[in-house]
């Protein structure tokens, strides 16, 4: 309990502080925690320290370049970056790496990098502050009613196999909670509540299937957390699982619909 505390009492200033200062200090926050969580991804696949964190460079740092300095439109480079990650290690290491192992890397880098850049991404948006404050009430506030409700009326297993800890009971008071949230926030900051329902909607469902990708990952590779960087919390994965989902639908509701 007392490395959970430190954690939190050293962690929550850091993220409040590059999130009020925006711009480029927000930038890098991101950029060195999607290397670690990229870095814990290829761990997960069965890479050795060194190999892991050359995968984690080459596909975390060009694309958060590109995102920032704007070289090349977002969704081209995309493109792009699938094709050079998986030149690089399908090609270049494939004595080293597996057909399994190349194709998680892939995954991997789309899965925690271009998520996980989202939130850059809604930082830098009108009212970019509030919105990204609100991606993690609405992510915590889901997990916080999926946690209490489930413990007093969870009995229904919802996927035992992967989190047997997790129940229905847990998931529809999570759902609630941040369709709650979300609506709340938008009438607060008298926004589009239409707009702000409908993404709780969809990040509530979402920010908690992104919870159960995570430990179907831990699962696969035999491991209770995805790293020890954080005492009592586990590792970056750990700490972003469900935020990666709820950024990205926050993106697309406020960047893209509203």
């Amino acid at each position: 309990m007392r490395a959970r505390l430190l954690t939190a009492a050293i962690g929550i200033p850091v993220v409040i502080a590059a999130l009020y200062l925006g711009g480029p200090v927000f930038f890098i926050l991101m950029t060195l925690y999607s290397l670690g969580a990229m870095f814990e991804f290829a761990r997960m696949l069965g890479l050795s320290g060194s190999a892991s964190a050359a995968a984690g460079g080459i596909i975390v740092v060009p694309y958060y370049l590109n995102l920032y300095f704007h070289f090349l439109p977002w969704d081209a480079y995309l493109l792009l970056y699938i094709l050079i990650a998986a030149s690089i290690f399908f090609v270049f290491c494939f004595s080293k790496l597996d057909f399994q192992q190349s194709s998680g890397l892939i995954f991997g880098g789309i899965y925690i990098t271009v998520l996980a850049s989202t939130l850059a991404l809604v930082r830098n948006m009108d009212k970019g502050m509030i919105l990204t404050l609100a991606v993690f009430l609405v992510t915590w506030g889901t997990d916080t009613g999926a946690f209490f409700i489930g413990m007093l009326l969870g009995k229904q297993k919802l996927a035992p196999a992967i989190s047997p800890n997790k129940s229905w009971a847990g998931a529809i008071g999570g759902f609630f909670t941040g369709i709650i949230i979300a609506t709340a926030i938008g009438i607060l900051i008298k926004g589009n509540v239409l707009i702000f329902f409908l993404w709780g909607c969809s990040a509530a469902i979402f920010g908690q299937i992104g919870d159960l990708c995570e430990s179907a990952f831990k699962r696969f590779a035999g491991v209770k957390d995805s790293g020890k960087f954080f005492p009592g919390h586990g590792g970056f994965l750990d700490r972003i699982d469900s935020l990666l989902f709820v950024s990205a639908l926050a993106y697309i509701f406020f960047g893209v619909l509203a």
